[in-house]
Formats: structure tokens, C-alpha cells, sequence
């Protein structure tokens, strides 16, 4: 089949896979103060610092992750 008359279906398959999940994160004030003046900063979303700490973090402790899984 051609890319350019995929199926529809298709096309929410592939946005599913790629969305972002929503949370709600609470950071004590003097955190949420540097944030948001290293994103006016750098003019970097916070949204995208905070995924980068998360991933660093699950990186830091893959370790223990990977023994939980079968």
C-alpha cells in the first residue's frame, strides 16, 4: 500500500504510540522557582526539562528495574 493513501486507523495507531502521558507533578517552591527561570532562560519548556530528569533518573536505577522484569 502507498504512504500517501494509508489507512486512517493508521494514522491513530501511530499518534496513540506517541503521546504524551499527562501528570501531575508537586515540587516544593525554591524548585519550581529555578525552573521556571532556567525555561524563561533557555526558552526551554519545563515539561521538557522535567522528562529529561525523569529519563536520567529511570537511567540511574535501571539496575533495579531490570530485575523486576521476567
Amino acid at each position: 500500500m502507498n504512504a500517501a493513501h494509508a489507512h486512517p486507523a493508521d494514522d491513530l495507531a501511530s499518534v496513540a504510540v506517541n503521546r504524551l502521558e499527562p501528570m501531575l507533578i508537586r515540587l516544593p517552591p525554591n524548585l519550581a522557582v529555578r525552573l521556571r527561570q532556567l525555561a524563561r532562560a533557555t526558552r526551554i519548556r519545563q515539561s521538557d526539562y522535567l522528562r529529561e530528569a525523569v529519563s536520567d533518573l529511570l537511567a540511574k536505577y535501571e539496575h533495579l528495574l531490570a530485575s523486576e522484569q521476567p
